[in-house]
């Protein structure tokens, strides 16, 4: 007798989609337009991400924006003093509460996520992957919110600062095996907090923390298309309750697709410098993309990662962002010819790809990203959760922003194209015409 696995995997074929069936029926696979473009299916006011336009209705490929409630990301960090760290929540009040704070707003946003004080935290179970654990206490600050299902939209907002302020706490707690309940410098940012966290001490410089603030920064949102803020505006349509909405987003972040990226990219050049050292040599360097295009080295996926971007094609304004604040860090930790080697690899990944597959592609926030958290001592298993962290700031906005104005239930149609089972379906209707009971076959 077989299996129910060895079943499953006998019928595998009755469940496979042929890919010519999407064109034949006019179906965007992945909610894709043919050009590559998304399709458009929402309104926001949060944020746009820009990477090409359209003349004529020609594409043409520009340099990437990406714009938080009208002001670049370029401008808000650049706008940072050099003296003090509070940029990523500058950035989370403006997606929040669609304005730049003044100086005593930003205070009082500040004084509330730092001085957060988390409840209790159960260590005892175990999971392999925080995003997981994190996804868990989400759900547990439900349990312990007795109004935790109002749609009124001011508690929802409060209730998701709430989410904001647990989530380092939650990450840390379980990273360190210590129950973080409260911040250990409320008096200091959410970067600098982190770094103490994530080292167990306060040693860490202005550098360091300027840099963990610029990629707190640039990952708090990214449009309401991208997957995991597209899984929470999609829950949150449901008009359930924003901790349901937070959990889902958190574990769309987590495929290795989305969140889980920079991890990829930090494995593969692992395995280029165990192959070829910390070359800068265009011809070696050449022959490892074309190998990953080939599926001939590192995971054979065919993938180069931390390359291309479904929207930026000549320049993703994130990568060039923390690309400028790596090369500062890597000279200044002795790691020239590190940072010498990945930057030399962006600019050959691009060039093959233009000649293999004809296309404009750029360096993405995740090319760099792994790099600079190694740079800071953290270690790949929190590459993601930092990015949970950050995002956590866009998810709560959408979501207010859905319940405010976007409330109507999002739901699309799938085409059928499974086969009916016709004799026997004819043979039910005809008896079942007849008042006989008819006792159809398993199959």
């Amino acid at each position: 007798m077989k299996t129910l696995k060895e079943i499953y995997q006998a019928n595998e074929e009755l469940n496979y989609i042929d890919s010519s069936l999407y064109s034949r029926y006019r179906v965007k696979a992945g909610l894709r337009n043919d050009n590559g473009t998304g399709v458009k299916v929402g309104l926001t006011k949060i944020c746009d991400v820009i990477g090409y336009k359209f003349v004529h209705e020609k594409k043409y490929n520009i340099d990437g924006q990406l714009i938080y409630r009208g002001y670049p990301i370029n401008y808000l960090v650049d706008k940072q003093p050099k003296d003090r760290i509070f940029g990523f929540e500058e950035v989370a009040f403006l997606l929040i509460f669609g304005t730049l704070p003044t100086k005593e707003q930003l205070q009082e946003f500040k004084d509330y996520l730092l001085n957060f004080k988390m409840g209790p935290v159960d260590l005892q179970y175990e999971t392999p992957n925080i995003l997981n654990a994190l996804q868990i206490e989400v759900l547990k600050l439900y349990a312990k919110d007795p109004s935790a299902d109002t749609d009124d939209l001011e508690e929802r907002m409060m209730k998701g600062l709430n989410i904001l302020a647990s989530i380092p706490l939650f990450t840390f707690s379980y990273a360190r095996n210590k129950v973080f309940k409260s911040y250990p410098y409320p008096d200091k940012s959410l970067a600098e907090n982190i770094l103490c966290m994530a080292r167990g001490n306060d040693q860490y410089t202005l550098e360091e923390a300027r840099i963990l603030d610029t990629l707190l920064m640039v990952h708090a949102d990214h449009g309401g298309g991208n997957n995991s803020t597209f899984a929470n505006v999609v829950i949150s349509s449901t008009g359930t309750d924003i901790y349901s909405c937070i959990s889902a987003a958190i574990g769309s972040l987590k495929g290795p697709k989305h969140g889980g990226a920079n991890c990829k990219v930090t494995n593969m050049f692992k395995a280029i410098f165990h192959e070829v050292g910390f070359t800068t040599d265009k011809l070696t360097l050449k022959k490892i993309a074309n190998r990953l295009l080939d599926k001939d080295f590192f995971d054979h996926s065919g993938l180069i990662y931390g390359i291309g971007h479904a929207i930026y094609t000549k320049s993703d304004p994130r990568a060039l962002l923390i690309q400028q604040q790596c090369e500062m860090l890597a000279k200044s930790k002795g790691q020239d010819d590190i940072y010498n080697c990945i930057h030399a690899f962006e600019k050959v990944a691009v060039e093959v790809m233009k000649e293999r597959k004809g296309i404009d592609v750029c360096a993405n926030v995740d090319y760099y990203s792994g790099y600079v958290y190694s740079l800071l001592g953290i270690e790949n298993d929190l590459f993601t959760p930092l990015f949970a962290i950050s995002r956590t700031a866009g998810w709560v906005s959408h979501h207010l922003e859905n319940r405010q104005s976007n409330r109507k239930l999002i739901r699309p149609a799938n085409v059928y194209v499974g086969e009916m089972e016709e004799n026997e379906c004819l043979q039910y209707q005809f008896l079942k015409g007849t008042g006989l009971v008819l006792k159809l076959r398993m199959r």
